[in-house]
């Protein structure tokens, strides 16, 4: 008989009560009504994404560190001692979604746009951490974002305009915070002349807390994704992306408890 060995837990996210699921909720509803102010479309998208759409995005080749993939057992009927061992595992074609916005380049994939688009999606993302704090820096966690694509001088008068309806948004739950200049923390060495460019370019800016934690941030692609993608405008030239992002679990860890009619 084949003697089961139990390992310690190791959480990938905190568990949730329903008055924290309910909060949860009632904080993605504020920011979702914010999208709606920009007829942001309403989407969903599966926690799996398509390995050939996160190399077109050129993540796996920022990020490789972080991704998470999702393989099948290359043999199911073998022994269970070697069931889940990694020479059993087949080739991956779906990895563990690490950010919600790249679905939203991969739907529209090779499209014209003939008017600005706002997007706004809830979902689970997965890195591989190096370390777990729940409500900080979790494997599994939510984020809520908003997409903007379309020409550069449109976003350049809409990204500012979200930005601030976040910010009074998060100050009204009690959270805190300004905008700083920042640079994505998980580049691999070989990618740090990304994160410089990052800060030469300012392309990335974090609503930060008093202690450096981010609480949300505004991401600017340029015409990067819609080059990558094939996102053209009518006249065939590359549209111009824009990501707002919030952490879904770092509001709920940092809010200020208030009653729900003063998310407005």
């Amino acid at each position: 008989m084949t003697q089961i060995t139990i390992e310690p837990s190791s959480p990938a996210a905190p568990t949730r009560d329903a008055s924290a699921l309910a909060l949860l909720d009632q904080l993605d509803a504020a920011i979702v009504a914010v999208a709606a102010e920009f007829a942001a479309l309403k989407r969903q998208y599966p926690a799996l994404i398509e390995t050939q759409s996160l190399r077109r995005a050129e993540y796996s080749r920022a990020f490789p560190h972080l991704l998470l993939t999702a393989a099948p057992l290359a043999d199911p009927a073998a022994e269970a001692d070697r069931l889940l061992a990694a020479d059993n595992l087949d080739t991956p074609r779906w990895c563990l979604s690490p950010a919600v916005c790249l679905h939203v380049y991969a739907e529209f994939a090779g499209q014209s746009l003939h008017e600005p688009l706002a997007v706004t999606a809830r979902g689970r993302c997965f890195r591989h951490e190096s370390s777990y704090i729940p409500g900080e820096r979790q494997i599994e966690f939510e984020m809520r974002e908003i997409v903007l694509l379309g020409s550069a001088a449109w976003l350049q008068a809409t990204v500012p305009q979200v930005r601030d309806r976040l910010e009074r948004l998060a100050r009204q739950a009690g959270l805190a915070g300004q905008w700083s200049l920042a640079e994505d923390p998980f580049f691999l060495p070989t990618g740090r002349g990304k994160g410089y460019l990052q800060r030469l370019q300012e392309t990335k800016w974090e609503y930060q807390a008093a202690d450096g934690l981010a609480l949300a941030s505004v991401n600017w692609h340029h015409a990067f994704f819609g080059s990558r993608f094939g996102l053209t405008d009518a006249s065939g030239v590359p549209i111009h992306t824009a990501c707002l992002a919030v952490g879904l679990d770092r509001w709920l860890s940092r809010h200020a408890p208030q009653r729900a009619e003063d998310l407005q």
